[in-house]
């Protein structure tokens, strides 16, 4: 996707990380912004760094995509547009275990990494296939292909979007429209510092943790051509090869005994 244009783009949980990498890459493209997230101030200084930073106009939209109104709200403007690129970034981690968890926590994120990503792409269609032309990314995660304990949510909708950015892209290709479902792995961002991850210290941090802008690079770099999972980096593709190796039952015992060593619950 490297080119210019007078095109508008929305990219959810725009506020920071791997969306705000997105936001600013395709400003410099050219493209003009709608970003939604829950950070009304993070939005707005981000807008006033692109609009004086490129020759784009930017708008932001404060929108907590877990409440069915405001997302409602999202999803009406959205089918009112003619989106060139739709960028389905918002999402969060957890770490806590499914019985130990509530439903509605659990359902909350069902809500943001799925319902939210299939609501805001069924309204951003219309308008795609009006210009002929459109790009739809969701991203997804390198645990999209590794289940693991006490991310049940997680994992289960990041495999979610993995399989519906492959279905979706055999119904839109020939009419225009490219899919990505981008499966980044360890990525500086704000994402894993609020879950207490450290992410630059320590051996491999070069090798396996990567810049979100790096990402976001790689990610455009690749859409299209036929090209619908995105792995950047040579370690998560490493990682994606090996997991075909790696029997079932023996790989559920060592994550499993990990985990519980990690939280202190036994060997």
């Amino acid at each position: 996707m490297e080119r210019r244009g007078s095109a508008l783009a929305l990219i959810t949980g725009a506020s920071s990380g791997i969306g705000a990498a997105f936001a600013r890459r395709l400003a410099e493209l050219g493209h003009d912004l709608i970003l939604s997230g829950r950070r009304e101030e993070k939005l707005a200084e981000l807008a006033r760094e692109l609009e004086g930073s490129f020759a784009v106009r930017v708008q932001t939209v404060l929108a907590e995509l877990a409440d069915e109104r405001q997302l409602a709200s999202l999803e009406q403007r959205v089918r009112a547009l003619q989106l060139a690129v739709l960028v389905n970034n918002a999402g969060y981690g957890q770490g806590r275990s499914f019985e130990e968890d509530t439903i509605a926590s659990q359902l909350r994120m069902v809500q943001v990494h799925v319902l939210a990503a299939m609501r805001l792409t069924h309204a951003a269609i219309p308008g795609m296939l009006a210009r002929g032309s459109g790009s739809i990314i969701n991203v997804a995660s390198m645990a999209a292909l590794f289940p693991l304990p006490h991310n049940v949510a997680y994992c289960s909708t990041k495999m979610f979007l993995l399989a519906f950015s492959e279905s979706l892209y055999m119904e839109l290709a020939p009419r225009g429209i490219v899919v990505q479902a981008l499966l980044p792995g360890f990525t500086r961002s704000e994402f894993h510092r609020r879950m207490g991850t450290r992410t630059y210290e320590g051996f491999g941090r070069n090798l396996i943790w990567m810049p979100a802008d790096k990402v976001v690079r790689i990610a455009l770099r690749r859409l299209g051509n036929g090209r619908v999972i995105c792995i950047p980096g040579a370690f998560n593709r490493f990682l994606a090869l090996l997991r075909h190796f790696i029997p079932k039952r023996p790989y559920y015992r060592l994550v499993s005994r990990g985990y519980r060593r990690l939280s202190g619950r036994g060997k």
